[in-house]
């Protein structure tokens, strides 16, 4: 296996001053830590985290899922087929697993297999976000963008919220449609207007749009957010520049990785 094998016994740990609360055990406690690490782009720790509650219950679907979810932000595609194949094996295929086979195997140019990955997961479970999330990113790299927008409104129909809204911006400004990730945003930081990740997305959608000051502004507001975000650092170095988000996302793989 990978270098991912072993993950789930290196979760972070300090020790526990005199009188603090009981340090963090149990299932629903490391899912508690691996879901705030991935929303928070904390990518290994939430791989680590997420390996803790498998430790403690294979049979969940959700830690799977966050497994793949935060390999693929780090570009593993093919490390995230390996564990959705181990996640198969042990719990089948749920409709959030399928949609996240989809976009790990649309991130390795498989486009027509991407496409069928979709349909499996319609079937399996057309009310869960990931479906229809996982849909929309397979339209836009299928060259199918006009259709993606009704798909990532199916999305947060089925979850409305903060995340779900930051998640359907991320899907439409990768795909550089900045119409639709502009409204996204707009819905997410009304929702969440202290996220820096929000505020980060947002930075590059300003300097994607021509509005440098507007990005500066952006980039500087999700820094003093989160001062390690080493990708709003980069972006505010970049603004102005060709291809300020792969660059952005080449930075983000770095600071995850530690």
């Amino acid at each position: 296996m990978s270098r991912f094998q072993h993950i789930g016994g290196d979760a972070p740990t300090a020790p526990t001053p005199r009188g603090a609360a009981a340090p963090v055990r149990g299932y629903a406690d490391f899912m508690a830590e691996a879901d705030g690490a991935l929303r928070r782009g904390r990518f290994e720790a939430a791989l680590r985290w997420y390996g803790r509650a498998l430790e403690e219950d294979r049979a969940q679907p959700e830690p799977w899922c966050g497994q793949v979810r935060a390999l693929i932000e780090m570009a593993q595609p093919l490390e995230a087929l390996t564990w959705l194949e181990q996640a198969q094996r042990v719990v089948g295929e749920s409709p959030q697993l399928l949609g996240l086979w989809a976009i790990a195997t649309a991130r390795t140019g498989a486009l027509d297999d991407a496409l069928a990955w979709c349909d499996r997961a319609m079937k399996a479970g057309p009310d869960a976000p990931e479906v229809w999330l996982a849909r929309a990113e397979v339209l836009y790299l299928n060259r199918q963008g006009r259709l993606a927008p009704a798909t990532l409104d199916k999305a947060h129909e089925r979850a409305p919220g903060p995340e779900t809204a930051r998640r359907c911006a991320e899907v439409a400004l990768t795909a550089a449609d900045l119409p639709t990730a502009r409204g996204w945003l707009e819905r997410a930081v009304r929702a969440a207007p202290d996220d820096p990740l929000v505020a980060l997305r947002f930075g590059v959608y300003w300097d994607a749009a021509g509005h440098p000051e507007r990005a500066h502004r952006e980039l500087t507001r999700a820094l003093a957010l989160e001062p390690g975000l080493e990708p709003a650092r980069l972006a505010l170095d970049s603004l102005g520049s060709p291809g300020l988000l792969d660059r952005a996302r080449a930075a983000w793989r770095r600071w995850t990785r530690g």
